[in-house]
């Protein structure tokens, strides 16, 4: 007997193939869409000042996140937020406690010595990085976990604006 035949003759064997195969086909379009982001932008403030430093995470559901550094200006672009209802967080690295530590961020202290210098060539453009802000302003810390923190927003797709008062 055939294996072709053997596979019509008993009807469990059909079936189990057949339920195998709509169960690989369904499981691939099953689970979150890492592809589908929103860009949010927006301002955090604390008392109608702008918070200097930080960081904003958006927290989706099926445990997708996404990060954007505060400016010293209080804003923030989160190019990758994922869609749908997120939980939100803002956190704020604390200060070492060395005094000179804050000394630095406002220009005083040691400098960084200058590299050697071509004066022939121009220097290549760097890739962005975090602004140092003048100063890092501690907030609550009930803000930087997901269950605390009591902020939320519905991301969807293209570019929406998201401010955080804290």
């Amino acid at each position: 007997m055939s294996p072709r035949s053997r596979f019509a003759a008993n009807p469990r064997l059909w079936t189990g193939g057949l339920l195998a195969c709509l169960m690989v086909f369904v499981a691939g379009g099953c689970g979150p869409d890492y592809k589908s982001r929103g860009v949010v932008k927006g301002k955090v403030s604390m008392g109608k000042k702008p918070l200097p430093s930080g960081t904003v995470m958006f927290y989706g559901k099926d445990g997708i996140t996404a990060t954007a550094h505060i400016n010293p200006d209080g804003t923030y672009e989160l190019a990758d937020a994922p869609l749908g209802e997120c939980k939100v967080t803002v956190t704020v690295q604390r200060l070492p406690p060395d005094p000179t530590v804050a000394g630095r961020l406002k220009g005083k202290g040691m400098k960084m010595p200058e590299g050697p210098r071509d004066p022939n060539k121009e220097s290549p453009e760097l890739p962005s990085a975090p602004q140092v802000p003048k100063e890092v302003r501690p907030i609550d810390t009930k803000y930087s976990s997901p269950e605390t923190s009591g902020l939320s927003f519905t991301v969807n797709k293209g570019e929406q604006t998201y401010d955080i008062d804290l």
